[in-house]
């Protein structure tokens, strides 16, 4: 059996070293095709820096003699194009540049390769006191040798300046918007290296997760072509189904458990022409790694390495010490609505990233919402409870900072604890109470959704259940559906709001919201999704919370 290369992207050591690859190479002669100078965004842990370092291996002469080591049983193995191990491959990668002395680091990643790119090929190039002029020697040596061909490579290309951007505004205008920008100097060297007759580079291929870098630096670098939603690149890294399923069948994970991954790791779609949603394949070899240390369901489906950066990404959402427009965006979301997007932009600056629209394309590059379904509009939602309970967590943090929201988990935890295993409804209720208790959360329930969210936020931070909203039971749609996770749990159930403005109160409105939502109770409850846990000895509690504005006023028992 292989070894699982979880968190690699070393891919001679994976071909060489018995590990689990999966096929990606019939990618690289589209990607000859797609142009000479290309980007390719994707959220992170996805693949790329692995992807990077295939293309090494295929492009690069160094490994010219190890093809048929390292691409036996691949697709370009038995198809190489012609640009086979034909050229001199320089890769950048910036993710480990520090933010403590941006410049210094970033200067000193760039003086690590150029240096080792020089001792790699044995060129008889000068090596620079500043890497920059190192550089341009480069570009120099393989003008005056136009027998000799140049890959650049360049991987997380804007990992240390999305964190800046976040932690320090002014840091980050200094260092790609300026004129004397030394970022924006350094791809200023690369155009000039791709343009006019005899071009150096001959090829260049850049990753990161989103285009606002480039665009704040695109006066001094505008000659990339961003093919990242483009259709034909939308499984280029990740796994889709059918590679999820060989995955399993190799280290004998059960294929009864597909729709447990694609219910937390998978639903990615990265252009609207795209037929086949991706999984995150850092997730899938998480998940099958720790399935194979005890064979059962790991405590945890989410890896702790996915989780955002919360202290830098909650300045997307709360700004001059309040939450600003984007909060909105984010609570409709997590209440399980889409949001609509006229179309993801593939140009917009880190300058102007909390525009309405800007935000929503950065959510979906961050792959914190992916492609819901396209037409004259985009719509855009979570694509798995792995990044709900990400989006949850964010959503939470934020109202503490706010000081909004404070709510005992540890309290609501063993209350959901007594419902789980004694059908007590209790906790539904505190969650209520605190809601209304809590006078300054006030200020944002603006609408019914956002007491939904609230209890679809809560809820979900205990791990005994996933917490479904607006799911599909018989044709018609459950306000929120706990669904047991853990196989301890005995009880689950059905959640259905109804609410009413205390002005329009009439003596007869509580029965009647309280007959409508029974009927729609009785009708869901019929769902397979639903029978099959009955099926298994779960016992369903059907519940119908009534508010009066923010108060619950009335919570039945079907």
């Amino acid at each position: 059996m292989k070894k699982i290369p979880y968190g690699l992207s070393d891919f001679v050591a994976i071909q060489t070293e018995n590990m689990y690859f999966v096929d990606k190479t019939k990618y690289i002669a589209k990607l000859e095709d797609a142009g000479n100078y290309l980007m390719f965004l994707r959220p992170r842990r996805f693949g790329k820096s692995l992807y990077l370092a295939i293309l090494d291996a295929y492009y690069s002469i160094e490994y010219k003699d190890q093809f048929d080591i390292l691409f036996k049983d691949t697709y370009i193995g038995a198809n190489p194009t012609k640009e086979a191990n034909s050229y001199y491959s320089l890769k950048f990668d910036f993710s480990s540049v520090s933010l403590e002395d941006v410049e210094y680091s970033f200067t000193n990643t760039v003086e690590l390769k150029v240096n080792s790119f020089i001792k790699r090929y044995k060129l008889p190039i000068e090596i620079k006191k500043h890497p920059k002029e190192t550089l341009k020697n480069i570009m120099d040596y393989f003008v005056e040798h136009q027998d000799k061909k140049l890959y650049i490579l360049i991987d997380e290309y804007d990992h240390f300046a999305n964190r800046l951007l976040l932690e320090n505004f002014q840091g980050y205008k200094n260092t790609v918007s300026t004129k004397t920008a030394f970022y924006k100097e350094f791809f200023t060297i690369l155009k000039s290296g791709a343009g006019g007759n005899h071009a150096p580079i001959k090829r260049m291929f850049i990753t990161g997760v989103t285009p606002m870098i480039m665009s704040d630096v695109t006066s001094g670098f505008n000659i990339v072509e961003n093919i990242s939603i483009n259709s034909n690149f939308n499984e280029m890294v990740g796994f889709n189904e059918q590679e999820v399923k060989e995955l399993l069948t190799h280290y004998k994970v059960p294929l009864t458990l597909m729709p447990l991954l694609k219910e937390w790791y998978n639903n990615y779609l990265f252009s609207k022409q795209a037929k086949n949603e991706v999984f995150n394949s850092d997730m899938v070899f998480y998940f099958v790694k720790q399935y194979k240390i005890v064979n059962q369901l790991p405590d945890n489906l989410i890896d702790d390495n996915v989780r955002a950066n919360y202290s830098t990404l909650r300045n997307i959402i709360y700004t001059n010490k309040k939450l600003n427009g984007n909060f909105e965006t984010l609570k409709t979301l997590i209440g399980g609505d889409s949001i609509k997007l006229r179309e993801i932009k593939s140009d917009f600056g880190g300058l102007e990233f909390t525009n309405e629209d800007n935000f929503k394309s950065l959510l979906f590059y961050l792959g914190l919402v992916t492609i819901d379904k396209g037409g004259i509009n985009t719509l855009l939602k979570i694509p798995n409870e792995t990044i709900k309970r990400i989006d949850i967590e964010f959503l939470k943090d934020s109202l503490e900072l706010e000081q909004a929201f404070n709510l005992n988990i540890n309290t609501l935890g063993d209350l959901l604890e007594e419902f789980a295993l004694k059908g007590d409804i209790e906790a539904f209720k505190y969650l209520a109470n605190q809601i209304k208790n809590n006078t300054s959360l006030r200020d944002y329930i603006n609408n019914e959704q956002t007491i939904k969210s609230m209890f679809l936020a809560y809820l979900s931070l205990i791990s005994y259940y996933t917490i479904k909203s607006e799911l599909e039971l018989n044709k018609g749609f459950a306000d929120i559906f706990v669904k047991p996770l853990n196989p301890y749990v005995k009880y689950f159930a059905l959640i259905e709001f109804k609410f009413y403005r205390k002005k329009d109160k009439t003596s007869n409105t509580i029965d009647n919201l309280i007959q409508k939502a029974t009927e729609q109770l009785n009708k869901y409850e019929q769902d397979e999704l639903v029978t099959e846990h009955i099926k298994n000895n779960k016992i369903l509690v059907k519940l119908i919370l009534i508010f009066e504005d923010y108060e619950l006023v009335e919570i039945k028992e079907v």
